[in-house]
């Protein structure tokens, strides 16, 4: 767990410089070891250490005084959030609706799992799920992005920690950078390269599938 320690600290550091909004308005504290289990219980499931590591940095973040996002351009949502949206949802998990383009390391029978826990979402019908029910080929942990709209499954990362490792590089490497209509509201929010840009996919250098089209 030391690597994903000094990611984390990395990824803090990054944001205090360059997108200080986020740093200390958007990103709210750390969850504690009785949230983290009480979300464990609701979902009647053991969370991944590497997951439990990244909401004992920050849980989630909030709208109240900056609009802001991070992995993906997309907001990182609370542990509450989380559960919200599930209860939410909770109908649909019983409809099968069945993923039409999927990776062989997703199981694309349910758009709606109950053990794909969404931590990341695009304000739209997208969002980054942690994949708790892989296939024989995936790894449970995986990292993995839904669009519901073009009923597609691709995988990100092997676990939360790959995750964070990439979004340190990508940081590193300038493929981020602030949402200029937000600035003139007076809000950082962080938007991807296009070369990234996993939320339109299908116009990105890293995540086009042609196949899925």
């Amino acid at each position: 767990m030391k690597m994903i320690q000094k990611q984390l600290e990395d990824i803090q550091s990054w944001l205090e410089q360059h997108a200080p909004q986020i740093a200390k308005q958007s990103l709210n504290p750390a969850a504690n070891s009785v949230e983290i289990e009480g979300f464990e219980h609701q979902i009647s499931r053991t969370l991944p250490e590497d997951f439990k590591a990244l909401y004992r940095w920050h849980n989630g973040m909030n709208e109240e005084e900056n609009l802001g996002s991070l992995f993906y351009g997309m907001a990182f949502l609370s542990l509450a959030t989380i559960e919200n949206r599930r209860l939410e949802l909770a109908d649909l998990v019983n409809d099968l609706f069945v993923l039409e383009h999927a990776v062989p390391q997703i199981n694309p029978s349910n758009a709606y799992h109950r053990d794909w826990i969404q931590f990341a979402h695009d304000g739209g019908r997208t969002g980054l799920y942690l994949d708790l029910a892989p296939t024989a080929l995936g790894v449970s942990g995986q990292v993995i992005f839904i669009d519901h709209d073009y009923n597609v499954g691709i995988l990100v990362a092997n676990s939360i920690d790959d995750l964070l490792q990439q979004f340190c590089q990508d940081l590193q490497a300038d493929l981020y950078q602030l949402n200029e209509e937000a600035l003139e509201d007076e809000n950082e929010f962080l938007e991807t390269d296009p070369t990234i840009d996993i939320i339109n996919w299908h116009m990105s250098e890293r995540w086009a599938r042609p196949d899925f089209e």
